[in-house]
């Protein structure tokens, strides 16, 4: 397994761990819960070699910079005097959206993906 594509996998897993934690918080609603079960998806999908879920996680980190970019918008010039660790926040999903991007069309990933899904098909282990 590529090193870029384990760090994928890490930096899914925390934040289906933050997910769990937020919908832990009280947070109930159906969009968290979906919002946790695309992220087990494409946990478990990368683990087996889905392409679907390599497109999935191509989306992912589209919305994920749109979201990161809307954020920083929203709170515009102001984003200078808000603590050090909102500002984090606000970039945390423009960093791991462009890294996803970037991690999902490199050659090597999509090589061990397919060979990783085919690998039983053509007997090679």
């Amino acid at each position: 397994m590529p090193v870029k594509l384990i760090v994928a996998l890490v930096l899914l897993a925390l934040a289906t761990v933050m997910q769990v934690m937020h919908i832990t918080e009280g947070n109930y609603t159906i969009p968290n819960y979906v919002n946790l079960a695309l992220k087990l998806f494409l946990v478990v999908g990368l683990v087996r070699g889905s392409e679907g879920a390599r497109s999935l996680a191509v989306v992912v980190g589209v919305l994920n910079i749109l979201v990161g970019i809307l954020a920083v918008f929203q709170v515009g010039a102001y984003i200078s005097y808000l603590p050090l660790w909102l500002q984090l926040q606000l970039v945390v999903p423009l960093v791991f959206g462009g890294y996803l991007l970037w991690c999902m069309s490199q050659e090597d990933v999509k090589t061990w993906l397919y060979k990783r899904a085919f690998a039983e098909v053509g007997g090679d282990e």
